[in-house]
């Protein structure tokens, strides 16, 4: 099964979907014999998401900001531990 025109009706609703709600997207789909189909709303912003999402998945990614210390208001004392 190869990925052919045939399928030109479902990627114009993709592309139309994810056109409503974001104005910067990429899909990507593989059929079962591991052809590739994928399309953006440009180049720029297509080529940020495959390399954002790469760094996600191999962990290399910064997005998560942990805060270890608490701040302690005016009046609360700070937890002895």
């Amino acid at each position: 099964m190869a990925i052919t025109e045939d399928y030109d009706d479902l990627f114009d609703k993709i592309r139309g979907n994810l056109g409503e709600h974001f104005s910067n997207y990429m899909f990507i789909v593989m059929d079962d014999d591991g052809d590739l189909f994928y399309d953006y709303s440009n180049f720029r912003v297509g080529r940020m998401l495959v390399r954002e999402t790469h760094d996600d998945m191999e962990g290399k990614t910064d997005a998560i900001d942990i805060l270890w210390d608490a701040e302690v208001e005016d009046n609360e004392e700070p937890d002895e531990f």
